[in-house]
């Protein structure tokens, strides 16, 4: 029995009717690569593993249709988050500019989990 890696709800591997987005089919099994294959051309595999922490690049998470949308597609953000992030990143490389968002969520997730502040 397979759970998604982040909510820990059961996984149902097969979709028929593709059903993803309805109350239906929000626990159906999503693969998601955690280095995007399109990124391979930046990076050496090396280079995914020091930076990244990644060991192999087509490794992969199981997810839930919910937190794979949440993680890949429901990022918000605001106007000014966009022009802070934008004086943060102009003039870099497409390949610094990945690593520093990678950069920039790590560090937050790990504030966020040693403070826990009141957020919510």
């Amino acid at each position: 029995m397979k759970k998604c890696q982040m909510c820990g709800i059961i996984l149902i591997e097969k979709n028929p009717g593709n059903k993803y987005g309805t109350g239906e089919g929000m626990n159906y099994f999503s693969s998601h690569h955690l280095f995007p294959v399109r990124l391979a051309q930046y990076f050496t595999k090396q280079e995914v593993k020091n930076v990244f922490q990644i060991n192999n690049s087509s490794e992969a998470a199981e997810l839930c249709y919910e937190c794979h949308e949440e993680v890949l597609h429901n990022i918000v953000l605001n106007k000014g988050m966009i022009n802070n992030l934008g004086k943060l990143l102009k003039d870099k490389s497409k390949k610094d500019r990945i690593k520093l968002l990678h950069v920039f969520l790590k560090k937050g997730i790990e504030i966020y989990l040693k403070e826990k502040p009141d957020l919510l």
